[in-house]
């Protein structure tokens, strides 16, 4: 019976050692039962599906979100081109930084560092690790972690996170386009700055934002620049270097099927 009895407290006290271990091990990768890193799926009166987020990416945005430094809002931006090529050019950063810059609208460097990883220099003191954390038909969550370089303050580290939402749309023409929203968090990393910053929000929020949501600016001004001349932009895009095959076949197809701009019919003479 004592045998027994001891056998019993020494399983007892093997399953007391896994439970606190499993503990230890959730508090070590910053899970717990008590945080779960809620996030609010109302963003400037728009719906994100949230919920569908694994914890892991819960945790990286939740502290960006909930405590955020600045936050702002651009949009609604009509593209007058279809929604399907905005995505694809969205989803291809590295493409999308080449067209630019062959285009001279930009200086945007992407660098990819893993499944949907990439580090971002967009030329202007702003570099940094970007993440798609998730994506579907109509939205994409992003976190950057980077930092930025500039004249008034020589160095500012903040993460970021932007929610963008795309519907699809129609141009007066009758033409295919997308309306894109777009919701910006930052937090610095800096206390006292963060604190600063605070202060002057209604100075520097849309600054900021707008220092966001450039990379997205570059999409739009490529966006309208297809759908006015699609020609230019095939010569162009034949020119690049480095760039898969596949997605420039994949590129042209869609730039084929842009509508072409109906040229202004000539002057006429005026009769005698």
């Amino acid at each position: 019976m004592l045998a027994g009895t001891t056998h019993e407290r020494a399983r007892l006290l093997g399953r007391v050692v896994v439970v606190l271990a499993g503990f230890a091990l959730l508090a070590d990768t910053g899970f717990s039962h008590a945080d779960e890193c809620r996030i609010a799926a109302e963003h400037e009166g728009m719906l994100f599906p949230v919920d569908r987020l694994d914890p892991l990416s819960r945790c990286l945005i939740g502290p960006v979100v909930n405590e955020f430094t600045t936050s702002g809002l651009v949009g609604p931006v009509q593209t007058p081109i279809a929604q399907e090529f905005f995505e694809y050019l969205l989803d291809r950063p590295v493409l999308l930084a080449a067209l630019v810059d062959r285009l001279k609208l930009g200086s945007y460097k992407f660098t990819v560092k893993g499944d949907r990883q990439y580090w971002v220099d967009d030329g202007e003191g702003t570099q940094g690790l970007l993440m798609l954390v998730y994506r579907d038909e109509t939205t994409r969550i992003y976190h950057l972690d980077g930092f930025h370089e500039g004249r008034v303050l020589p160095l500012v580290k903040a993460k970021a996170v932007v929610f963008l939402r795309l519907a699809p749309g129609v141009t007066p023409e009758g033409d295919p386009s997308v309306e894109s929203r777009l919701v910006a968090y930052t937090k610095l990393k800096d206390s006292f700055l963060s604190a600063l910053v605070r202060m002057l929000r209604p100075l520097v929020g849309g600054t900021v934002t707008r220092k966001l949501s450039h990379g997205f600016d570059v999409t739009i001004q490529l966006g309208n620049l297809i759908a006015q001349d699609p020609d230019r932009v095939a010569r162009e895009a034949d020119m690049l270097e480095g760039i898969d095959g596949t997605e420039l076949k994949t590129f042209h197809a869609f730039l084929h099927a842009v509508p072409h701009p109906t040229a202004p019919p000539p002057p006429q003479r005026a009769t005698p």
